[in-house]
């Protein structure tokens, strides 16, 4: 995203972001293969043509909404104090975003998303884009001078660690934060032999 957008480019992401929390509402409600396209169009207010302007599939369509859950943890962890423990500053910034989601029904999606195999690929590309985006909010919290690779690793390290333990959070329940230390403990050792 430029850091100018024109006000059509807001309009879109919001009428995007509108559209996919309806799906995901539905979706919730109803079980995924139980909601058709028609029925997203008609509780947003929209002709199914115009759904399929903004979304190619029906999974899709859960696309911004998870990736607006996944942003809102990126601000958290660019909020995160220098020179803080960084395991522990990460946990606290998913568990946040896990007790105060962007929206009530944003801890639903997530378990809705991690045992639907039509939502997988929806699922990991909202994690990849999320990488992308967390790489410079853990840039000061890294080694002076990391580069570009290492930065991005980061990013790409703690977004799989989080989704490793999210998704065994979503199978085995109990609380998150076991998981998530688990998860993010294991990339402050090396996992692979030499």
């Amino acid at each position: 995203m430029t850091s100018v957008e024109t006000l059509t480019e807001r309009r879109r992401q919001a009428t995007l972001l509108e559209l996919s929390d309806v799906a995901a509402e539905l979706f919730v409600r109803r079980g995924f293969a139980a909601t058709t396209v028609q029925d997203i169009a008609d509780a947003a207010g929209v002709s199914a043509r115009t759904f399929h302007r903004y979304f190619p599939s029906k999974a899709d369509a859960l696309g911004p909404t998870m990736r607006a859950g996944l942003l809102y943890y990126v601000a958290q962890v660019a909020a995160l104090p220098v020179g803080s423990p960084l395991v522990e500053g990460l946990c606290d910034a998913l568990e946040r975003v896990l007790a105060e989601p962007r929206t009530p029904l944003d801890n639903d999606v997530t378990r809705l998303t991690v045992t639907t195999p039509e939502l997988t690929p929806v699922w990991l590309r909202a994690h990849e884009e999320c990488a992308i985006a967390l790489g410079p909010a853990l840039a000061p919290h890294l080694e002076p001078g990391a580069d570009e690779v290492v930065v991005r690793y980061a990013g790409a390290s703690v977004v799989t660690a989080n989704r490793l333990a999210v998704e065994s959070w979503v199978a085995h329940g109990g609380e998150p934060r076991p998981y998530l230390e688990r998860c993010l403990r294991l990339l402050t050792r090396g996992v692979l032999p030499e």
